[in-house]
């Protein structure tokens, strides 16, 4: 099996944090042309920057709070305006966490919800119209597995069980229009002893889903726990 993705165009947003980095580079591996949203962290996107182009892909930076329509359109626009499409939208958002109903304060609340949700809603919001456009395109949403086991906190499981709800409402949406919508559930990263291997498989995975091996796979919600989930 041979995966490439030379010619497409890939956003990896909130690409400094979680699973950002490993995504990237793995996009770039296989021959897109990746955009590295970050919210803050510029330096951290250029190092990524230039690891992408020793290994001679092609990268870009886009810093961007994206907290607005405009935002949003303003960054999609830095796409366009550079590849001139956008194939792949990655909405990769930091995965904070809470451990109990009793820490979590009304503003952490809601910052958390908004973190979670409405990044994903602006970006993708924008990236649509484009997508339908082309009649074609690949939203992955890296949501948590704590949507479902409930790890992470009470304000994490929520935040990510309504980005799995938006993934199949979107996928619903868009789905005869050419335009496929998924999410990833890996285990909340705090948790983990072995973060690198799991970046891996997130990363991997959410190429292989953006090439034409992932065609018939739209409005999942894939687990990807190591099979913890099962019991």
């Amino acid at each position: 099996m041979h995966v490439q993705l030379q010619q497409k165009a890939a956003l990896v947003t909130g690409s400094t944090d979680g699973f950002g980095e490993a995504i990237c580079l793995a996009l770039a591996q296989a021959g897109a042309h990746v955009f590295i949203h970050t919210f803050h962290d510029e330096s951290k996107a250029k190092s990524i920057r230039e690891d992408i182009q020793k290994m001679g892909g092609k990268a870009s930076i886009i810093m961007n709070p994206l907290q607005t329509p405009h935002d949003a359109k303003f960054m999609m626009r830095q796409v366009i305006d550079t590849c001139g499409k956008l194939d792949i939208l990655v909405n990769q958002v930091e995965q904070r966490a809470d451990a109990v109903l009793t820490g979590v304060s009304p503003d952490k609340w809601v910052d958390e919800v908004e973190g979670t949700v409405n990044t994903v809603f602006l970006s993708s919001q924008a990236a649509v119209w484009h997508m339908v456009d082309q009649k074609q395109g690949c939203i992955i949403n890296i949501s948590s597995s704590g949507s479902i086991t409930g790890d992470g906190g009470m304000s994490h499981a929520t935040s990510n069980s309504m980005l799995n709800a938006m993934t199949k409402g979107l996928a619903r949406e868009f789905k005869d229009k050419g335009i496929r919508v998924l999410a990833l559930l890996p285990p909340p990263l705090h948790l983990l002893p072995d973060k690198e291997q799991i970046k891996e498989t997130v990363a991997h995975m959410t190429v292989f889903l953006s090439t034409s091996y992932g065609a018939f796979t739209d409005g999942s919600a894939i687990m990807l726990d190591g099979g913890e989930s099962a019991g």
